[in-house]
């Protein structure tokens, strides 16, 4: 039997949650999803495109990307201003106590 190895990885509790539920739904362990992915890595010698970065994207961005498809958050509109929308909604909310 070949040698094993241990992975420990460090991620948010809820998308540990929620990825695990999907594999669940699958059938697949968590296990055999990273076996999968590394068995990916070492046949084609390059990362799932849906890992790659786009040309000028940051390691930060991607992985918001990723973890935004994962979860099922959407993107926002290119100059969005969730902090002017929050504020907004807040005024209309308490408008008659200003």
């Amino acid at each position: 039997m070949a040698a094993t190895a241990t992975l420990n990885v460090r991620l948010p509790a809820d998308l540990k949650k929620h990825g695990g539920q999907v594999l669940d739904r699958h059938g697949i362990s968590v296990s055999d999803a990273v076996r999968s992915l590394y068995e990916f890595l070492e046949q084609k010698q390059q990362v799932p495109s849906f890992m790659a970065a786009a040309e000028g994207e940051s390691v930060y961005e991607r992985r918001r990307k990723l973890a935004r498809s994962m979860t099922g958050i959407v993107l926002v509109p290119e100059g969005f201003d969730a902090r002017k929308a929050r504020e907004e909604r807040l005024d209309e909310r308490y408008e008659e106590l200003l």
